[in-house]
C-alpha cells in the first residue's frame, strides 16, 4: 500500500503547492522539497551571477576599446553568450535538482514519486538513473522540453515501466500531449488522457490522486 509519496514540483511553483495538498487530502503523506529551478533560486546562484556580470562587461569593456564598433561587436558577443549560457545553466539546475531528489529518497522510506511537469522530467531522469525503481506518476511530464533547453537527449522509460502511470492534459499548451503519447509507446506504462491544461486545473483533486496511485 502507498503510504508516502516523493511530490516533485515543477520550475516554477514548490513543493507545497495545490498538488501536494491535493495528495495530502487524498490520505498520503507527502515528503517535498525545494529544488533550485525557480527564476529567483536561479539569479541567485553563483555561475548565473557570474555570467551575468560577464555579459554586462562585455560591451562596456568593448565600447571603451573600440568605440561605437567595440560597443557593437560587445553586443554581439552578448548574444552569443546568452546562446552557449542557457543550456549550461539549464543542464546545472537539472543536476541540481536531481540531487535535491535523491538526497530525499535516501534520508525517507519513499512508496511511490510524483512528479509535475519540470517534476516530471527529474522523476523520469531517477528512474532511467536506477535511483528510483518503485511506483512512479508523472504529470504533464516536460521531459522533452527541458532536454531541448539543455541541449542533451530526454531519456527514455526503463524497460519495465508497468509501475509507470502517466496524465496528460489534452488541452496542455505548454507540453503537448504528444510528448507523454511518444514517451509511452511501445512500454507497458500507462498513459491517462484528460480533458484538461497544464496545471490539471480541473483534475487536480483528492480523489484522482488516490485512483491513479491506487
Amino acid at each position: 500500500m502507498i503510504r508516502t509519496v516523493l511530490f516533485v514540483h515543477g520550475l516554477e511553483s514548490g513543493p507545497r503547492g495545490k498538488k501536494a495538498a491535493a495528495l495530502e487530502a487524498a490520505g498520503f503523506h507527502v515528503v517535498a522539497g525545494q529544488m533550485p529551478c525557480g527564476r529567483s533560486a536561479v539569479l541567485r546562484d553563483p555561475l548565473v551571477v557570474t555570467l551575468l556580470v560577464a555579459a554586462l562587461a562585455v560591451p562596456v569593456a568593448a565600447a571603451f576599446a573600440g568605440g561605437v564598433w567595440g560597443f557593437a561587436l560587445g553586443a554581439g558577443s552578448i548574444a552569443l553568450l546568452q546562446h552557449v549560457a542557457r543550456p549550461v545553466v539549464m543542464r546545472r539546475i537539472f543536476r541540481r535538482s536531481v540531487d535535491v531528489q535523491r538526497a530525499l529518497l535516501a534520508a525517507h522510506a519513499i512508496d511511490a514519486v510524483v512528479g509535475s511537469s519540470f517534476g516530471g522530467a527529474v522523476a523520469l531522469e531517477l528512474l532511467h538513473s536506477g535511483a528510483w525503481r518503485g511506483p512512479t506518476l508523472l504529470l504533464c511530464p516536460a521531459h522533452r522540453l527541458v532536454a531541448q533547453r539543455a541541449w542533451t537527449t530526454a531519456p527514455a522509460l526503463p524497460v519495465d515501466a508497468s509501475q509507470i502511470t502517466v496524465v496528460h492534459g489534452r488541452q496542455d499548451e505548454t507540453v503537448p500531449v504528444e510528448h507523454a503519447r511518444a514517451l509511452v509507446a511501445g512500454t507497458s506504462a500507462r498513459l491517462l488522457e484528460v480533458d484538461d491544461d497544464h496545471r490539471l486545473t480541473a483534475s487536480n483533486r483528492a480523489e484522482n490522486f488516490a485512483r491513479w496511485l491506487g
